[in-house]
């Protein structure tokens, strides 16, 4: 089953918002309980320290609870926005309880306070749960130390009491208690669920129009999708219309763009195919329909017998013809297609240039050319076939020379690139046959298959080189070859 893209990346989309929602929502009531834990642990230090001072003016005076309730009412808790009640103790550092406000239901459970003294005793605040195991309370527990006037007989007891006087002495007595004061943890609970539950609410509102948003904008970036989908549709079906393109200024565009190009690439390959089948046909008939017809006329004893042999001669040229231009069709399918045929290494282009030049002597002496060489005087190595390189120049050379009435000029220099210009002062190109002169089968007057330009272009591009053609300085066409250096060179 096919699956759109705006559906799989909204799915992946919808996946990570939730997975992001769940991870954030845990980590949001982590944060929240240990904030009103941390939130109530410093309030309960606050309220503690309001206890001490009130104990160290009132603690020998009141023993009872009553009284100390009276004396020390105390107040809610404010923990973000809301009230919570809470208990406290002191206690003596042997675990004496002097004051407290637990209720009577809940005066079990100071029956382990002894373990929050001792933690107090041992440093300067003490925090935590308690008890340990089930804990009901979050505790802070403050030790302190106040300097009370007693009788000397409450401090030296072993005494008898018959040896003070009526009014026993008094002395300061240093004492160290301990305030322990108590929130229930389910009342912090359900102050941190509260607050979750909004934060979780929040969460998921934005989460939904983020998944919306995100489906809104997933649709919108994929809609020149659709419309290239179309475009390639049209193409498919070989209609090379012009393409719209999508104005998005994004890699859309650029992609659509570049398939413009492309479509424009294959209507221009396609129109070039049928002029090739059209001229190939026409170049193929022609030779086919001269053998044919003299075939014929020599079945049906049309011609005598001195003509026969005149006749036989045309069949064989025409024959020869055709074969040629069949060959050189496959030759040039094998240059545009197999790279495995190129044997590259790195060669004499001056040297490739004297060859050519060699070689095509007896042409140019038919035709009453000069060919002119202007070298320089380095000579490039380039990465080449040379064979096949050389079979370019014979083609390009071989051509100006055909066409030129006296002379053609040969040119090599070299900067980043290495450049080749063969220039001839024929007639030149006419109208816009210079953008035409490298297709299958296009010649002119004095041309012979018209497959040589374009056998030299394929040789060329495929050594990563370019050739172009126009019209020279010496009023004749001018051929501009450029090919890449040899690394190092």
């Amino acid at each position: 089953m096919k699956v759109s893209i705006t559906l799989k990346v909204v799915s992946v989309y919808t996946v990570i918002a939730i997975g992001s929602l769940i991870l954030a929502g845990y980590l949001t009531n982590q944060g929240i309980h240990n904030y009103v834990i941390t939130t109530t642990q410093t309030s309960l230090i606050r309220e503690g320290s309001r206890i001490i001072d009130s104990y160290e003016l009132y603690g020998n005076l009141i023993s009872s609870q009553k009284d100390s309730r009276r004396i020390i009412p105390p107040p809610d808790l404010h923990i973000v926005e809301k009230n919570i009640p809470h208990e406290y103790v002191v206690v003596a550092s042997d675990g004496k309880v002097l004051w407290n406000n637990f209720v009577p239901s809940d005066l079990h459970l100071l029956s382990k306070i002894q373990v929050v003294v001792t933690r107090a005793l041992a440093g300067k605040i003490a925090t935590g749960l308690y008890p340990q195991q089930n804990p009901i309370f979050v505790f802070v527990a403050i030790p302190f130390t106040y300097v009370q006037t007693v009788p000397i007989n409450s401090l030296q007891s072993h005494i008898p009491p018959r040896l003070f006087m009526q009014n026993p002495p008094v002395v300061e007595h240093k004492a160290t208690k301990v305030v322990a004061l108590f929130a229930r943890v389910s009342d912090l609970q359900r102050i941190a669920s509260q607050i979750g539950l909004a934060v979780e609410q929040g969460l998921l509102a934005s989460t939904l129009i983020t998944i919306l948003v995100g489906a809104f904008m997933m649709k919108r970036l994929m809609r020149p999708a659709g419309i290239l989908k179309k475009a390639m549709s049209q193409v498919q079906k070989r209609n090379f219309s012009p393409v719209h393109t999508v104005h998005t200024g994004d890699e859309w565009e650029d992609i659509s763009l570049v398939f413009t190009d492309m479509v424009q690439s294959l209507q221009s390959y396609d129109e070039a195919q049928k002029r090739f089948l059209q001229n190939a046909s026409h170049e193929l008939k022609t030779p086919l329909m001269a053998i044919r017809g003299y075939a014929e006329g020599l079945r049906d004893g049309v011609f005598s017998g001195s003509e026969s042999a005149r006749i036989l001669d045309i069949v064989v040229q025409e024959s020869v013809r055709m074969k040629k231009l069949v060959d050189e069709l496959i030759y040039l399918s094998k240059l545009e297609t197999l790279e495995e045929i190129y044997d590259l290494a790195p060669a004499s282009f001056q040297n490739v240039i004297r060859l050519t030049i060699e070689l095509l002597a007896p042409l140019a002496k038919q035709c009453q050319v000069k060919v002119l060489w202007q070298q320089e005087m380095t000579d490039l190595f380039l990465n080449i076939d040379m064979e096949k390189m050389e079979q370019a120049l014979i083609n390009i050379i071989g051509n100006a020379i055909r066409h030129a009435k006296s002379c053609v000029v040969i040119a090599s220099s070299y900067e980043d690139f290495v450049y080749l210009t063969i220039e001839d002062d024929g007639e030149g190109f006419q109208d816009d046959d210079a953008a035409c002169v490298f297709e299958r089968f296009f010649h002119g007057a004095k041309g012979d298959t018209g497959l040589g330009l374009p056998i030299a272009r394929a040789i060329i591009e495929k050594h990563h080189g370019t050739i172009i053609a126009d019209n020279g300085t010496m009023g004749g066409a001018r051929f501009q070859v450029r090919l890449p250096r040899l690394a190092g060179e």
